[in-house]
């Protein structure tokens, strides 16, 4: 028997040796909750562990779990405001997981929205056509504003060019990534292709 929790309930009889005394009859079993055996994993589920090289340091690898969810807070929230990468920042967590966390490492890779993005960009695959057009134009957009804020209206020059050419560099490697077939894009689930 067991419940929704994924708990197996027991019903054995107090043992002897316990504080409790026993009774006889019906009301001698009571239910204990014990953790079911290993569940089996999702069909879709691999386990990436073989990959990682985790530090034995407790305290480091306490840092870098903490760095990999600061890191998984900023993508969620890249994937929710405009203009602010998410993917990047799942890539990065999925570095100090790896390092720290073999749960939080399958985790990461294992996750239907952002685990295929990830997972094709680690292994050469590229990213599909439509991100590279979204990624360059958010750069292009926002560092343009942001010439403009700082270069020409607060009178930063050196820093409004500063800031150009980071974006000219990101806009350059975010286009000599390889680009994901359109038809596998589209097959994973991952928009317009």
């Amino acid at each position: 028997m067991s419940d929704p929790h994924g708990y197996t309930l027991s019903m054995t009889p107090v043992s002897p040796s316990s504080p409790e005394p026993q009774s006889t009859g019906p009301s001698s079993a009571r239910s204990t909750p014990v953790p079911a055996a290993n569940p089996p994993p999702r069909a879709d589920w691999v386990d990436y562990s073989a990959e990682l090289r985790v530090f034995r340091n407790p305290t480091l690898r306490a840092v870098f779990v903490v760095g990999g969810l600061v890191a998984v807070g900023l993508g969620i929230v890249g994937y929710i405001v405009p203009g602010m990468p998410g993917t990047v920042f799942f890539l990065i967590a999925t570095w100090f997981f790896a390092q720290s966390s073999p749960r939080f490492y399958n985790w990461v890779l294992n996750h239907p929205t952002f685990g295929p993005l990830i997972r094709d960009y680690r292994a050469g695959k590229g990213i599909p056509g439509w991100v590279k057009w979204y990624a360059s134009a958010m750069i292009i957009g926002f560092s343009a504003f942001s010439v403009w804020l700082v270069g020409f209206k607060r009178g930063n020059t050196l820093i409004g060019i500063i800031i150009a050419a980071v974006a000219l560099y990101g806009v350059w490697y975010v286009n000599h990534v390889p680009t994901k077939a359109a038809a596998a894009a589209k097959a994973a689930g991952g928009g317009p292709g």
